[in-house]
């Protein structure tokens, strides 16, 4: 019955030409903001009256949008660390928004969903094996949470290079999202394109309506009224030539999901009215990408700015080596940078030298230690899987240590996440956080092997140096929550 309704409704055989769609996209994500050695969260008096800005984003945004069915209605991504923050926190509110992509299944054949690549990491800053966990970790994060596999991913920035489509690929992903400066040739971002890839992969790439989506954003008056959106802002982005010939077309408006409500209050209410009386009233199909590909799949094919984002415009620097997308003097990002990348470099050398001795590839092991950790597979199974001689070491000191230099990978690419890099200066909470996973990681090592890490870690920080309050780097790491005895090496004389 319900591929019969789908063919009735969406097939190639019954769609009709001349459609004007509209598609919401909502970007949802926060970083993680737990303490890595207590998995609490610290209480955030910005967020006052609430504990922290998850809960008063929830109540802002994530419940009041959950609660009035508009997930089910536009395309959307759940970050990892998100979600997992609001199953344990508000199960009721992660429930009804993992639902949404089940109903739109039923309702349509397709999710609504896209998978993210997992820690919000700007994929073209790292390296060929961290990309592929980053998108592996994803799927898989996707594939538990919504029980089938992802089609879509959105990168973290739309931060976009060659080598992170061909992976995204290859692991399955056939479609995403980019800004419409990010292609190098000319395009009607009323359609999607192919890239063509290596050894005859492609990959469609949606791009977003620039005005639309930086007036949603960035101008209150846009989003004051859905009826006038829909009457004034949306026909304006029709072509007037697709339209005369009877062409369908998509507005893709991709946005911060947070900002319908949370960063402009009632704006839940506005998307709301937007899709259920607004758009339809004036001839507009509410639509989502994975939907609208199936019906009108890409013929074009387009060439990209690679690397290039939605929010730098000098490629990926901003969360690089530092440019002047940010006020005052960004030149701590390429320090900090060089510091996590250091650490993360000694980090893989140790880990590859002696997580080798009991896995037969630490690599591939390390992809799937993200379901080893979540308990959604059985150690029995993991060891099976990459132990050498495919069984768990009689050893449980081996045992252990596999897992705590598993767990120090883990925290590694926590301290990429792009949040730290974003912001104007460096003693804000962001590259704090960046810096305590990183400080995690190395107390698993300690752990581990007995091997002292932090010392060239401080030295390296030393060098990245806020414009705003002369703070350093390793200043942030000194200020760090003390641990308890032991897990650490002692930190060295200033």
């Amino acid at each position: 019955m319900i591929k019969e309704t789908i063919e009735t409704e969406d097939s190639p055989s019954s769609r009709q030409t001349g459609r004007s769609y509209l598609c919401l996209h909502g970007h949802f994500y926060q970083p993680p903001r737990e303490d890595p050695f207590t998995g609490i969260i610290p209480i955030e008096p910005e967020a006052t009256p609430y504990t922290n800005f998850d809960e008063k984003i929830t109540d802002e945004c994530y419940r009041p949008n959950a609660e009035a069915g508009n997930f089910a209605w536009i395309s959307y991504d759940l970050g990892p660390t998100l979600a997992s923050w609001l199953e344990a926190a508000h199960p009721e509110v992660y429930k009804q928004i993992i639902a949404a992509d089940h109903q739109h299944r039923m309702r349509y054949g397709v999710g609504n969903a896209l998978a993210q690549a997992y820690n919000h990491t700007i994929l073209p800053l790292a390296n060929s094996r961290d990309k592929n966990t980053q998108i592996l970790w994803g799927l898989q994060d996707f594939r538990h949470r919504y029980g089938h596999d992802a089609h879509g991913m959105w990168l973290a920035e739309t931060a976009v290079d060659m080598e992170s489509l061909d992976l995204m690929a290859q692991h399955g992903v056939t479609y995403t999202v980019l800004a419409p400066w990010q292609a190098a040739t000319a395009i009607d971002p009323s359609e999607p394109y192919l890239v063509r890839l290596s050894n005859g992969r492609s990959i469609t790439v949606f791009f977003y309506n620039a005005p639309l989506s930086g007036g949603v954003s960035f101008d209150w008056n846009t989003t004051s009224n859905a009826d006038l959106f829909a009457a004034s802002y949306l026909p304006g982005q029709l072509a007037k030539s697709k339209s005369d010939a009877g062409e369908e077309q998509l507005i893709l408006i991709a946005t911060d999901g947070e900002l319908y409500g949370h960063h402009k209050p009632w704006r839940d209410k506005f998307m709301t009215h937007l899709i259920h009386s607004g758009a339809p009233a004036y001839g507009f199909e509410v639509c989502t990408l994975e939907r609208y590909l199936q019906m009108y799949p890409a013929t074009k094919e387009v060439e990209l700015r690679v690397p290039s984002s939605w929010s730098c415009g000098h490629g990926v620097a901003r969360w690089d080596t530092g440019c002047e997308c940010t006020e005052g003097d960004s030149t701590w990002k390429g320090e900090l940078r060089k510091a996590l990348n250091h650490l993360a470099e000694r980090g893989d050398q140790l880990f590859e030298q002696y997580a080798g001795e009991t896995l037969s590839d630490p690599w591939a092991a390390r992809n799937a230690y993200l379901e080893l950790r979540n308990g959604w597979i059985t150690p029995e199974s993991f060891w099976a899987q990459y132990g050498k001689e495919q069984r768990m070491p009689e050893d449980p000191q081996m045992v252990e240590r596999t897992r705590l230099l598993l767990e120090a990978q883990y925290y590694h690419q926590y301290s990429f996440t792009s949040c730290g890099f974003f912001f104007e200066e460096l003693s804000r909470i962001e590259p704090r956080n960046d810096i305590a996973f990183a400080r995690r990681a190395i107390s698993l090592t300690w752990q581990a092997l007995g091997i002292d890490l932090q010392r060239d870690f401080l030295l390296d920080l030393a060098h990245a140096r806020g414009w705003r309050t002369n703070i350093t780097g390793a200043d942030l790491y000194r200020q760090l929550p003390v641990v308890r005895p032991g897990l650490l090496p002692t930190l060295p004389q200033e």
